[in-house]
């Protein structure tokens, strides 16, 4: 347990859309590599760490060596090129960043889907039928894409803006 405030402590100045950002930039590059064994095979890491690396669940990111290893073998710069847009993000105007914001919403609801398709496969520990874990994990982000909508919803009855409310 402390070691989770420890971690969240560390990642303080990371946005909620940074760190979601750099989540989905790391998922898609181990879906480059078909399976986290796959990966794990091709740097230092165990596929349970890579797992936690894509986990929205976890705070912990991927080893800067472990990127450039996996990157290298995979012939594209997934990560790299998303830190390297919010780097520039962090030079520009808020519009900017709150249009992109606004665009990860969206992406809420890709998780809330990419869950349930991969929940409900046939591979899936528990078959096309959802586990009482998976349960869970489907109400929670089925709760916070709701919660999404409603402040979207929100803004647009107030004063017909599309802006986010900044934390």
């Amino acid at each position: 347990m402390r070691k989770r405030a420890a971690e969240r402590n560390m990642n303080e100045t990371l946005g909620d859309m940074e760190f979601r950002l750099l989540k989905l930039a790391t998922r898609k590059l181990l879906d480059h590599f078909g399976s986290l064994k796959a990966a794990a095979e091709l740097c230092r890491v165990k596929p349970t760490n890579l797992s936690q690396y894509q986990s929205f669940e976890h705070t912990t990111f991927m080893p800067v060596d472990v990127i450039l290893t996996l990157e290298r073998a995979a012939g594209r710069t997934f990560l790299s090129d998303e830190l390297k847009r919010l780097s520039e993000t962090a030079t520009s105007d808020d519009q900017d960043r709150e249009v992109r914001d606004e665009a990860l919403d969206i992406l809420a609801v890709g998780e809330l889907l990419a869950f349930v398709c991969e929940a409900t496969a046939e591979h899936s520990e528990s078959g096309i039928r959802l586990s009482e874990n998976e349960k869970r994990r489907y109400f929670e982000l089925r709760r916070r894409v709701g919660q999404e909508l409603d402040e979207l919803d929100s803004a647009v009855e107030q004063d017909g803006t599309l802006h986010r409310h900044k934390a």
